[in-house]
């Protein structure tokens, strides 16, 4: 089955872990990313990527579209109204994925249907905290009418609304922060929200051992992310993501 998360496959990581709500003012112009790069070297795979970003009148992202033209990958979002938000995915300019989300009365994912190119359909309900954190997502498979629960994904966060753990039936991830880095990175997705700190560890036991991503910063002259390198131990694995304003 082709599945994507909430960032609709966006590696953009995260996302779901965070305090900030999704109604918060945007952000401006100048802080956000126009190009996002993806650079991955291991032993035995080296890939790279870099995707060009437009956003429309209200900073909101309408596309993410790897280059050069045509695009192997494109994300392509709409926003018919307050509520709903669609999501295409297009491979080679052809539709792989369609996903339309749901907001509740605080901007943030309510429930998703999403189907694909293979004829698979699946739905997600998010449920929040007092606090407007996410605590438990449902993922369901969508059949003929009736949905059947196939994963449960839960989380847990620290006093600052960092998530502390992440676990599923694959396994549990686990997230330390760097307390003297707070989270400013935004690519136009307001109804998504990212950490309340930069996250330093990532640590993962749903390959059947622990494998640890370290995470390094780089910033410009206006603090903007320029740079996240993730040194991956365990498997000689190196993941850099890198931005231009």
């Amino acid at each position: 089955m082709k599945d994507i998360t909430l960032l609709s496959g966006l590696i953009l990581v995260i996302s779901i872990i965070s305090c900030k709500k999704g109604n918060e003012t945007p952000a401006s112009t100048a802080a956000l990313p126009k190009t996002y790069t993806e650079d991955v070297r291991s032993s035995v795979i080296t890939t790279k990527v870099t995707y060009n970003l437009t956003y429309d009148s209200k900073n909101r992202l309408i596309s993410l579209a790897a280059t050069p033209e045509p695009s192997v990958i494109k994300f392509v979002y709409q926003y018919p109204d307050d509520k709903t938000i669609t999501m295409d995915l297009y491979n080679y300019s052809q539709l792989s994925i369609h996903e339309k989300f749901w907001l509740n009365g605080f901007s943030l994912v309510d429930s998703t249907f999403q189907y694909n190119d293979t004829q698979d359909t699946s739905t997600e309900k998010y449920f929040y905290d007092p606090n407007h954190l996410v605590k438990t997502v449902n993922n369901y498979d969508y059949s003929g009418g009736v949905s059947s629960l196939s994963n449960q994904t839960q989380y847990t966060y620290d006093n600052n609304g960092n998530a502390l753990t992440q676990s599923d039936n694959t396994g549990t991830t686990s997230f330390t922060y760097y307390a003297d880095l707070p989270y400013n990175l935004s690519m136009g997705l307001g109804f998504v929200a990212g950490p309340k700190y930069f996250i330093k560890t990532t640590t993962s036991d749903a390959s059947g051992s622990l494998i640890t991503a370290t995470h390094y910063y780089k910033f410009d002259s206006s603090n903007r992310l320029i740079q996240d390198s993730s040194y991956v131990s365990g498997v000689d694995a190196i993941a850099i993501k890198s931005y231009t304003y």
